[in-house]
């Protein structure tokens, strides 16, 4: 028997009173007590978004809900720009393509953090009335400015389309304060739920656009889908085991406080980078507070990172994460949102640092886990 550990930025693990929840009996999804259900966890996801405006929740990983943004805000043809520094901002630009939008990209090498006046720039260029920002970039550890960067949305009279699909629930997500138009995310991350959930708020400005958006679209129908949702039911049967497990997993998040989750994440990251620099070892990610939701991290030279990932699962049974594209074989990530606490931390920095000394990299024993929880505890005093 070889005891699990995933310490990926997602799926992350999921509390037992999570699963407990998602393994009761079955009911029905067009009687009183899911509709009992839906209701109370749409609104506990309009506390976890912080937002008056309309939630609404799809049967349908993260990736359904950037579509559902994209069928119900843009025609063909229209412009959209997309802030993108990494995978998932790419991500981006090939659906909007995929749907016949005119697409203009703020382009940044991965690893950097959009900026403000740039944005500035590129919407004075194009005339996108769409700007589609990413939150955080799972592929490279970056945790935008979104506050910064929707304020420049704003100002330029753009709709603001937030990517939060990594960083709802673990670092601040504020969207009304903010005039964020629309936020998607998905259950498998920061929201300790498993994969199957997306979600999108929907302001009245975007309510606006999306009444004139002449693209095809029917199960991503934001209009068939709200006319459903206040009555608490859905157009078509929903994943009703999952929507009891998100109830399960907003409760407990909501129980701790969105501002102690949001610190606790930050602490975890801070532990993360702190143990992994004690090691010598270079981030990819930056090494600063808002990199909260997973740790980037550079092998040492002649160390093939794809071979590191595979012996973590293989001998310890730990799963980090890989990189993606050209630098596969040069980055791990470490994930710490949601159901984490420094113990885990510590736990896969002690895995890496074992089979980093193991190939004559020269670390000193127990170096990671005593930085990383002195950094922890430093970071739990603040």
């Amino acid at each position: 028997m070889k005891k699990r550990y995933l310490m990926s930025p997602g799926p992350t693990p999921v509390p037992p009173e999570v699963l407990a929840a998602g393994a009761a009996p079955v009911i029905h999804h067009r009687g009183p007590d899911f509709r009992e259900l839906m209701l109370r966890t749409l609104a506990r996801l309009r506390e976890v978004c912080r937002t008056e405006n309309d939630v609404l929740l799809f049967t349908a990983s993260g990736s359904a809900a950037f579509e559902s943004a994209v069928v119900n805000l843009l025609s063909p043809g229209e412009r959209v720009l997309v802030a993108t520094a990494g995978e998932f901002g790419d991500r981006w630009c090939a659906l909007a393509r995929a749907y016949g939008a005119d697409v203009h990209e703020l382009r940044y090498s991965w690893g950097e953090t959009p900026q403000p006046d740039d944005l500035r720039s590129r919407l004075d260029e194009t005339g996108a009335d769409v700007v589609v920002v990413v939150h955080s970039e799972t592929s490279t550890g970056v945790v935008a400015d979104v506050q910064a960067l929707a304020r420049v949305g704003r100002d330029a009279e753009a709709l603001v389309v937030v990517d939060a699909v990594s960083s709802l629930g673990a670092v601040p997500v504020e969207t009304d304060l903010w005039g964020l138009d629309v936020v998607v995310a998905g259950s498998q991350k920061a929201l300790m739920t498993p994969p199957g959930l997306s979600l999108t708020t929907v302001s009245g400005r975007a309510w606006e656009r999306s009444k004139r958006s002449t693209m095809p679209r029917f199960y991503f129908d934001w209009a068939r889908m709200q006319a459903a949702l206040e009555g608490g039911s859905t157009p078509f049967t929903p994943a009703v085991t999952l929507v009891a497990a998100l109830d399960a997993a907003l409760g407990l998040l909501l129980d701790e406080g969105l501002d102690a989750a949001f610190a606790r994440h930050a602490a975890l990251g801070r532990a993360c980078r702190e143990g992994a620099k004690a090691m010598g070892l270079q981030l990819f990610s930056p090494d600063e507070e808002r990199s909260a939701v997973v740790t980037a991290i550079l092998t040492p030279d002649g160390i093939d990172a794809k071979e590191l990932v595979l012996e973590l699962r293989d001998r310890f049974g730990m799963t980090v994460a890989g990189a993606h594209g050209e630098l596969g074989s040069r980055m791990f990530r470490i994930g710490h949102i949601g159901y984490y606490d420094v113990l885990d931390i510590t736990t896969a920095l002690t895995a890496v640092e074992a089979l980093l000394v193991e190939r004559g990299a020269e670390i000193e024993r127990g170096v990671a886990t005593a930085r990383a929880l002195e950094a922890y505890h430093d970071a739990a005093r603040v």
